[in-house]
């Protein structure tokens, strides 16, 4: 076991694994639900139309995998996320996780959803009191049909203090998504991105940024929220699948 380490598991032994750092896991039988006791998750939140499900096999070879997807008719505050309390203000932190979106389909338009957030505890003011300090939604278009849109809080009131990046995904298949948080003043302040590429020192991109009155990360949410009406209703009851989710403080985490 690595130090500074959390990987979350959908398996029943990830609670009797405590590693250095954050935490750990290991593949065993599937848990019940995604949220603690069974499971590896602080916690888990479904809610107007999101519905979730813990499937096998996984993704990357593992037993198991998070399942989600919103109902037909589901509300505009629809979701389907797990969240990690693991995080202590981590002024810079790495997160990876596997993501199967191959059930969508007539993926067009101004369909999109949010699949990941990393949050601070104390929102900037300026920012009109966001928390969030990145996240991550998948959108229309590309080469594949299909990409990952980074927006990262910045203090750049001209740009609604979000500056962004896209970036495609594989048109099929399983892809490998990994960030890097490093948040300082101009100069120093950046998210890192790594899609389905596993070289440490050569991301897919980088944004620059100033993201000191953010502080940093303390808690993170994986799962589908905030998806457009377009997406709701084309894409509604398919599951859109998530595994092998791993954060660290320092450590690239590779695919």
């Amino acid at each position: 076991m690595k130090a500074n380490v959390m990987m979350k598991t959908l398996s029943l032994a990830v609670l009797g694994l405590a590693g250095m750092g954050f935490a750990g896991g290991a593949m065993a039988a599937c848990a019940t639900s995604a949220g603690q006791p069974a499971g590896a998750w602080s916690g888990t939140a479904t809610f107007s139309g999101g519905v979730q499900s813990i499937t096998t096999p996984g993704l990357g070879g593992s037993e198991c995998k998070l399942s989600t997807s919103f109902n037909a008719g589901a509300g505009g505050t629809a979701a389907s996320v797990v969240r990690d309390d693991t995080p202590n203000n981590e002024t810079r932190y790495r997160s990876r996780f596997k993501l199967d979106a191959n059930l969508l389909t007539g993926f067009s338009g101004v369909q999109g959803v949010q699949l990941f957030t990393a949050n601070s505890a104390a929102a900037f003011p300026a920012a009109g009191g966001s928390n969030q300090t990145v996240r991550l939604g998948l959108i229309p278009g590309g080469a594949t049909g299909k990409q990952v849109s980074i927006i990262a809080a910045c203090n750049v009131p001209a740009n609604g203090y979000q500056c962004s990046a896209v970036a495609p995904l594989a048109a099929t298949g399983e892809n490998n998504i990994e960030i890097e948080v490093v948040f300082g003043a101009t100069g120093t302040g950046k998210v890192n991105y790594w899609i389905n590429n596993g070289t440490a020192g050569t991301p897919t991109g980088s944004i620059n940024v100033d993201n000191a009155g953010w502080v940093g990360v303390d808690q993170v949410f994986m799962g589908l929220s905030n998806g457009t009406a377009s997406f709701r209703t084309n894409q509604a009851t398919k599951q859109v699948h998530f595994d092998e989710f791993d954060s660290r403080r320092q450590t690239f985490i590779g695919l």
